[in-house]
């Protein structure tokens, strides 16, 4: 009973055939699941737009409180999607900076939400135009979309 076999065999050998056309070369491309820095970092400067609209689009308590904790977890998201995003060379830099600043970010967040539990959301709002991990993210943002290739 080779056939059955064989025939197990071949399917298994197609398979692997196109899984490997469909991961793509060795030519340093990109575009695996880490995804692009540049796409990543356009990603992060519009949940960045959006923790600066924070003091606006939420007037009350809780619905700061609840779109504070959507946009921490985007953070984290970000945090990741960032350190496995692909880069070339010359933006890996940018790209683990990036990373940093985020996990900055994520901590100034933290406090934040502090501020906003304990009942004073007026210095909550205040206090987004002084995240300093912002500036600096958006600096590395630039920095990334700058120095991109091609």
């Amino acid at each position: 009973m080779p056939r059955p076999w064989a025939y197990h065999l071949a399917v298994l050998a197609g398979f692997l055939a196109l899984a490997a056309t469909a991961c793509g070369g060795g030519d340093g491309g990109g575009g695996g699941d880490g995804g692009d820095i540049q796409q990543e970092a356009t990603e992060v400067g519009a949940l960045l737009d959006r923790i600066e609209g924070l003091p606006t689009s939420a007037t009350t308590e809780q619905e700061f409180l609840r779109q504070l904790d959507a946009i921490r977890t985007e953070v984290q998201a970000a945090i990741e999607e960032v350190a496995d995003a692909d880069a070339p060379e010359e933006l890996e830099a940018e790209r683990d900076r990036l990373a940093n600043r985020l996990r900055s970010l994520r901590t100034q967040l933290g406090r934040l939400q502090g501020i906003a539990e304990s009942g004073d959301l007026e210095a909550a709002q205040a206090a987004i135009e002084r995240l300093l991990a912002v500036g600096e993210i958006r600096r590395t943002i630039e920095n990334i979309q700058a120095g991109a290739p091609g």
